[in-house]
């Protein structure tokens, strides 16, 4: 899954965003809030990449059907990557802005009050931002991919039960019947035979 236009103009407008904070905006309880909810969605993505990857298995699948869900397991795990990936460098910038900046960058104007604040505040909201405008579209993506393994799945048992079905001889064979089943026999010697 590439970013899109609209994908990198909203991590755009997230990073001016944040750069346009008071700074000290997103330290303290914000900050905690943020790290709490970026940690719980990290928590998610991990798992789910596993159960992504150990989902493709090839028993008696058709390649067609196995390319498509390739694709669609690729396409979602590129996202849930590229959330992860965003999630890592908004805690970072989160931890970041809660150290305090060595003594020689204090003695440059406006760098450790100003412009290394706005920075870690744009790191912190524009990856964020990207992140639960993005979020959207991974169940649709595992939607797909569930559906494909349903298509899969029936194709299997379909092939299953046609592969145990008996042949039209062995049916025969099952139901097979006396020589005299289905002969015509006229009345008047089936009466002769039972007189006798």
């Amino acid at each position: 899954m590439s970013l899109r236009l609209a994908d990198i103009a909203v991590g755009l407008i997230g990073l001016a965003a944040g750069a346009a904070m008071t700074p000290g905006t997103v330290s303290g309880d914000a900050g905690r809030v943020l790290a709490t909810f970026l940690g719980l969605l990290s928590a998610g993505l991990l798992p789910t990449i596993t159960l992504l990857i150990n989902s493709m298995t090839a028993s008696g699948r058709s390649v067609q059907a196995i390319d498509r869900l390739e694709g669609e397991l690729k396409a979602a795990m590129d996202a849930l990557f590229l959330l992860f990936g965003c999630v890592v460098l908004s805690i970072g910038a989160l931890v970041s802005l809660s150290i305090q900046p060595a003594n020689f960058l204090t003695r440059v104007p406006y760098l450790t009050t100003e412009i290394l604040p706005r920075i870690g505040q744009s790191l912190v909201i524009g990856p964020t931002t990207l992140v639960v405008w993005r979020a959207g579209r991974i169940p649709a993506i595992l939607r797909r991919a569930l559906e494909i393994r349903r298509e899969i799945a029936v194709d299997e048992a379909k092939r299953k039960i046609i592969e145990k079905a008996p042949t039209t001889e062995a049916l025969r064979q099952g139901y097979a019947t006396q020589e005299s089943f289905g002969r015509a026999v006229s009345l008047q010697d089936l009466q002769a035979r039972e007189r006798q």
